[in-house]
């Protein structure tokens, strides 16, 4: 074959394709401007991503919620105040409880959040949402017919006995029984007259000292449980494990089918219910003997406070309110 020639083109063996013309770019997609869009968007999103279909439905439906009630707004003007005031809507008209009210609360920080990331938004209204606090657990005060069961499950063994009446009839604390001393009990020759005083913690910081009187079958245990000289500085030789195994044990030896395991606290909130018993029957008479609103709010206040002084506790405590609660609920209907 002979050499190429200088200035002339060699001619392909295949024709060659011409080079496609640029494509043109898509318009890239517009923002959601309406908060019913970013709902849209943001649900599309969810199924995207292989969330489960009720979690997709889930969020669609609280969402919903908030559209219902902010209307179909821009989103750029959602504003943390919007959502407070929706959250109450939700809480007070619509009667939402704290378990939905925190689901709903999760829902709107990953929208706004999604909203913020994909530049919708240019902050987050919802970054400030606190959940509301989880309900207390439930109180497990005893019955009376409990309360004769665990006591006659602890005669067997005189410290025990003390025990559990000291806890029972005086409400301590698990702290305070291990710190008293022979020295803070007065047992007077009337049981009457007998009385414990609380001055010692054994590790918590704080004590409201206070002086609780001793009912006539505490009066008795505690003499007699106690010798003189008496063996050691504190009145229980136990740890915090040792009172816990004593209670429970009273509590399975009482055969309590209601109650899987009694705890010192049980015992704390049986006394406090059975405290507060008498005096919402204290009320309920004055309200039949006609006292006025006016004057049943000052004994109720009065007798919260007396059960906050008894138990050592703050007066702006929210337990006296719990045992009222459990109390009303454990008195007898009305004849």
């Amino acid at each position: 074959m002979a050499d190429q020639q200088p200035g002339v083109t060699q001619l392909a063996l295949f024709p060659v394709a011409a080079p496609a013309p640029p494509a043109t770019p898509s318009p890239p997609s517009q923002p959601p401007r309406s908060l019913g869009q970013a709902i849209a968007a943001y649900c599309d999103h969810l199924a995207a991503a292989g969330r489960a279909a009720h979690t997709v439905r889930s969020t669609a439906f609280d969402l919903a919620a908030l559209l219902a009630q902010l209307g179909n707004c821009p989103l750029v003007e959602i504003q943390p105040g919007h959502l407070t005031a929706h959250l109450r809507w939700l809480r007070d008209a619509k009667r939402n409880r704290p378990a939905s009210l925190r689901r709903k609360i999760a829902t709107l920080k990953g929208f706004f959040r999604h909203a913020v990331t994909a530049g919708w938004l240019p902050a987050d209204p919802a970054a400030e949402l606190t959940y509301p606090a989880p309900p207390p657990p439930r109180l497990a005060a005893l019955t009376p017919d409990e309360v004769e069961a665990v006591v006659a499950a602890s005669l067997a063994d005189p410290v025990w006995h003390a025990l559990v009446l000291l806890l029972l009839d005086t409400g301590l604390k698990r702290d305070e029984l291990l710190a008293l001393r022979p020295t803070d009990l007065y047992l007077a020759p009337d049981p009457a007259q007998s009385r414990i005083t609380v001055r010692h913690t054994q590790q918590a910081k704080r004590l409201r000292r206070r002086t609780l009187p001793l009912t006539p079958r505490c009066h008795a245990a505690l003499a007699r449980m106690l010798t003189i000289p008496w063996p050691s500085p504190t009145l229980f030789q136990l740890s915090v494990r040792g009172v816990n195994f004593v209670v429970e044990t009273v509590g399975k030896r009482a055969g309590l089918q209601r109650i899987r395991r009694l705890t010192p606290e049980m015992l704390r909130d049986t006394f406090a219910v059975r405290a507060m018993q008498q005096r919402v029957a204290i009320e309920q008479a004055r309200a039949r003997a006609g006292a006025t609103p006016a004057e049943l709010d000052e004994l109720h206040t009065q007798h919260d406070r007396e059960i906050a002084a008894l138990l050592g506790i703050s007066r702006y405590s929210e337990m006296p309110a719990r045992y009222r609660a459990a109390a009303l609920a454990m008195l007898p209907p009305p004849d």
